[in-house]
């Protein structure tokens, strides 16, 4: 039998907040988007293009969570988490790409201002868009929470903000029958900022992911009072952490001054370490001596 590199309920999660993001969002970029040229306002249809990239990234969080899933293989040992960094990655992108079209417009109309239509329906269509938004931020934190994915993270954060962006487009256009000044085109560079926030601090932290970031000074620390309750502190040569997945982590501990012999109680002592940072770190350890001449 081929051994799972993702539990069921991980994939599951992940589809759930894949098609729930996918119809929702879909359903917001409809409404947005005709209250947007109804109005002709560039901030409520700018917002409209930043729910259509939520969709884009409602349908890799789909296939992110689907390809970690499958089983591990010959060509693939350590099984396929690393998907769900790579589509987290490409949604980074998209945002990036939102952001810049979305500060383009607001440029535009900075410059050349348009009228905006002020509706009881474009007023209704705003204060559905942030109730729908926190909502969705809400189911998809409560799912995370089963799971801990920093895709998720990433999508409940980007909706909390989506929430914010129209809350502040919802004044905005309140004002503008009020006011001299192109608040629409203003607003439409404050969104412009926020997407574009999001889109850098996803980049940034998938990058990290993908190139593989070493243990973190409080899980090293855990790993060396682990390891030190069996042997001694001098005896750790190297602790080398390994991220393969969100549920596929692996930690080689290399120890000095092998013995001449192995004895049982040696193996013992390696089994229980295994046991300790599995259970405590969720993270699958190898123990290993350095071979005489590598020792200093």
């Amino acid at each position: 039998m081929k051994e799972k590199s993702y539990t069921v309920s991980r994939d599951v999660v992940g589809k759930r907040s894949g098609i729930a993001g996918l119809l929702g969002n879909l359903i917001l970029v409809i409404i947005k988007g005709i209250a947007g040229l109804l109005s002709g306002s560039v901030a409520i249809t700018a917002d409209a293009l930043n729910n259509l990239t939520d969709c884009a990234s409602s349908l890799l969080t789909l296939l992110g969570f689907s390809l970690a899933a499958r089983d591990k293989d010959t060509k693939h040992p350590y099984g396929h988490g690393r998907m769900e960094y790579i589509c987290g990655f490409v949604i980074s992108i998209l945002i990036l790409f939102t952001g810049i079209s979305v500060g383009i417009d607001a440029c535009k109309q900075l410059l050349n201002p348009r009228h905006v239509t002020v509706t009881g329906l474009t007023l209704a269509v705003l204060c559905i868009s942030i109730l729908g938004k926190i909502c969705m931020a809400w189911y998809v934190r409560h799912l995370n929470q089963k799971v801990s994915s920093p895709t998720l993270k990433a999508v409940w954060e980007d909706d909390l903000s989506d929430a914010l962006v129209t809350a502040v487009t919802f004044i905005g256009i309140l004002a503008v029958p009020y006011v001299q000044i192109p608040a629409d085109g203003i607003l439409g560079v404050l969104v412009c900022i926020v997407i574009l926030k999001s889109g850098f601090t996803s980049f940034s932290e998938n990058m990290v992911l993908l190139l593989g970031e070493g243990a973190d000074p409080a899980t090293k620390e855990e790993i060396m009072r682990i390891v030190t309750a069996y042997f001694p502190a001098k005896s750790v040569k190297e602790i080398s952490l390994h991220d393969y997945g969100p549920e596929n982590k692996l930690v080689f501990i290399q120890l000095t001054s092998p013995p001449e012999k192995e004895t049982d109680h040696l193996s013992r002592n390696f089994s229980c370490i295994k046991t300790e940072i599995k259970q405590k770190l969720q993270i699958d350890a190898t123990i290993y001596w350095a071979l005489p001449e590598t020792v200093n």
